[in-house]
């Protein structure tokens, strides 16, 4: 059912693999430039001979639906249509070596990562540097350290959220439209090379070491690491059943990570005859691998439609057969029906040999004979039924005790009419045993349980009743009266408690109440919300989970003041304060906002308009939380303003705001090209000289006169 299909052979190195939006291939390759494939059919749709692109070539990123391609030679990003095979725009950057290149979905930028561990936004419609995300390789006082070995290494993508990689495998992540949200995580220590968003809430890391972390943007949740049976992590990507993680490194196989039971749960998914170089997962759930041999290979993964086919063929072998070799399978719906089917078949089986028909049993189970996971299952039943006779026997004389032990030994027996009358009178007779005790007749309970007391699996729930019944009818109590910390104190002297039925009844009313407090909260319910978390105040277990959502609920009833006051700068701040508030209706609606400003304020910036993006964002120039977003359009309009006024010769008013610039912001590496062209052109030196250090914080423009008033 996993084919295995060769879609392409380049000539050298393949450099990317990209999974277009029209259900298309593309690839780089280290000398022969680019193609572009169809996915059904791997024939060649386009050939992209640049001559630009080749082995002077450090980055390369396709744009999954605006049929442009990018790539990097050393400092200059060049970006073509692919449709044409025109050069559309050319930017320079004197940030270092560009390494890494993506686009940003559904906008346009593009995003570089340097060998001086730089993180850039550009604009891809037009040669416009808007922004420096992050740095890497920085002390805690942030002074630049001069690395050799700086680096940027992985970019990840979910929605808003963008995370990305570098020196010391530090990872930091916020929101694109805002730089809010700014988390840092410090875990690996080592390079990480593979970067993606499990969900809205955890991102998975890989290293060169080979440990796959889990990581948690919910502050109160640890970080999970798994090994994995190679060095240098170079792909993970999520599965269609996405508690799965395909991943990739300096090996010639593929390893499955549950993310649930957090291991490996095979090591070796698929082996090929050369090292993994890329990875992609098409909509169609078919695998694309590129080899080191320069093979591009096609694979069409088991799906629960197979198992669909299966079920209607009545075929249950083949159907385990696949279920047993594709992990992922497990679980599914599919799956589910499956084992339905074959409890049946069992279940029939079973009648038959408790009619003496061995033959009429045989044939049941007979198409699962060479199924590895029901051998011993199909072998039980048949020995079972050999100490059937006795088991009867035993029965008949009520001697519990040996018919209790055979039942243990021999699973297959406990559906006989035997075994269940057996336990229909048992919990008859634990019933009323209870009842006595509770009127203070624990002469007779015992009487009653007496031919019970030698059932292993009897002892527990008995001595229970018997020696601890105070302690059993307070922890019922406590369940009644839903009085968790008796409920706590009570199981951690009693562990049998946790199997009383009433337990697991109020542990999933507890789940549920948790998720049912989030969708009050996301519904702006707070009042609903309040109340739900008061009930399960008491409760130990959850007790960290409760806070998170206490503070959240706070926060939303904050936010909702404040947005009746119609003070936006708060409101802003408020959702920044949180990453769980994005689901929010409200939020979602000042985000909404908030980009249609932002779109106006980026405009204004290019053209040197420093005073329209103060009247754009009025008030919502100090949201403390996104200081830095828009700080780096501020420092933009000071740019392009300054260039604007050299391109006209005016470089008297240039120079004044040069200066200004470097009151306001400091002098970074922006401002320092700008300098350097601004002397190469007048030949002569500002009165700034390239050797003073002027070290200003990135937020210090919010003290400035000339920026807030």
């Amino acid at each position: 059912m996993m084919t295995k299909q060769e879609c392409y052979k380049a000539r050298s190195r393949i450099e990317s693999l990209s999974l277009l939006e029209d259900n298309s291939i593309a690839i780089s390759t280290k000398v022969h430039g680019a193609k572009i494939f169809s996915l059904e059919t791997c024939a060649t749709l386009k050939n992209l001979s640049i001559e630009l692109l080749g082995h002077q070539t450090t980055a390369v990123a396709f744009s999954k639906k605006s049929q442009l391609l990018a790539f990097a030679n050393n400092r200059t990003i060049y970006i073509f249509n692919t449709q044409n095979k025109t050069l559309l725009q050319t930017i320079y950057t004197n940030e270092g070596t560009i390494k890494l290149l993506t686009f940003v979905p559904d906008t346009k930028y593009l995003i570089a990562g340097t060998n001086n561990g730089r993180v850039m936004q550009y604009r891809y419609d037009g040669r416009s540097h808007l922004s420096r995300l992050c740095s890497y390789g920085q002390t805690p006082t942030k002074q630049k350290l001069h690395l050799k070995n700086n680096y940027v290494s992985a970019f990840a993508f979910k929605g808003e959220l963008f995370a990305s990689s570098g020196y010391g495998g530090v990872i930091t992540i916020l929101k694109m439209s805002s730089y809010a949200n700014r988390h840092i995580i410090n875990s690996s220590k080592v390079q990480i090379n593979a970067l993606v968003f499990l969900d809205d809430g955890r991102l998975v890391s890989g290293d060169i070491e080979g440990f796959v972390q889990i990581h948690s943007l919910k502050k109160h949740q640890a970080t999970k690491t798994i090994p994995t049976p190679f060095r240098n992590i170079n792909n993970i990507i999520v599965m269609p059943n996405s508690r799965y993680l395909m991943v990739s490194g300096q090996s010639k196989k593929l390893t499955l990570i549950d993310t649930v039971l957090e291991k490996v749960v095979s090591d070796t998914y698929l082996t090929f005859k050369e090292n993994i170089l890329h990875l992609a997962l098409t909509n169609d759930k078919e695998l694309l691998v590129a080899l080191e041999n320069n093979e591009l290979q096609k694979i069409q993964l088991p799906t629960a439609e197979h198992l669909k086919t299966f079920l209607f063929e009545n075929d249950l072998a083949r159907a385990y057969e696949l279920i047993e070799r594709d992990p992922m399978l497990q679980g599914t719906r599919e799956h589910k029906r499956v084992e339905v089917m074959y409890n049946k078949l069992y279940t029939q089986a079973v009648e038959s040999l408790i009619n003496s028909n061995t033959n009429e049993a045989r044939k049941f189970m007979q198409m699962f004979e060479n199924v590895p996971s029901k051998q011993d299952d199909i072998s039980s039943i048949f020995k079972a039924f050999e100490h059937y006779p006795r088991f009867k026997m035993l029965y008949i004389e009520k001697k519990h005790t040996l018919a209790y032990a055979i039942a243990h030994n021999h699973p297959a027996l406990k559906k006989t009419l035997q075994y269940k009358k057996m336990e229909e009178a048992f919990k008859e007779a634990f019933t009323f045993a209870q009842k006595q005790i509770l009127i203070g007749r624990e002469d007779l309970a015992r009487d009653i349980l007496t031919g019970y007391a030698t059932v292993a699996s009897k002892k527990a729930i008995i001595k229970l009743v018997l020696n601890q019944n105070k302690d059993f009818i307070d922890f019922l109590k406590a369940i009644h009266d839903k009085n968790h910390l008796q409920i706590d104190k009570l199981l951690k002297k009693n562990e049998i408690f946790a199997q009383i039925p009433t337990f697991a009844a109020l542990k999933n009313s507890t789940e549920n109440s948790l998720i049912e407090i989030r969708d009050n909260i996301d519904a702006g319910d707070t009042s609903k919300a309040l109340e739900l978390i008061k009930e399960l105040r008491s409760t130990p277990s959850i007790k960290e989970e409760l806070q998170e959502l206490y503070r959240d609920t706070m926060l939303v009833s904050k936010l909702q003041a404040k947005y009746e006051e119609s003070d936006f700068k708060s409101c802003y701040e408020i959702i920044d304060n949180s990453f769980t508030l994005g689901n929010l209706e409200l939020s979602l609606l000042l985000e909404k906002h908030w980009e249609k400003l932002l779109n106006l304020c980026e405009e204004s910036a290019l053209k040197g308009d420093i005073k329209s993006i103060k009247v754009i964002l009025g008030d919502l120039m100090g949201v403390k939380s996104r200081v830095d977003k828009i700080g780096d359009l501020l420092r933009l309009s000071f740019h392009m303003k300054i260039k604007g006024l050299m391109s006209r010769k005016n470089f008297k008013s240039a120079e004044n705001i040069i200066y200004s610039y470097i009151d306001i912001f400091g002098r970074d590496s922006e401002i320092s090209t700008i300098m350097s062209l601004y002397e190469k052109t007048l030949k002569r030196r500002l009165a700034f000289t390239h050797n003073e250090e002027v070290n200003v914080s990135r937020d210090d423009w919010l003290n400035s006169p000339l920026i807030m008033s």
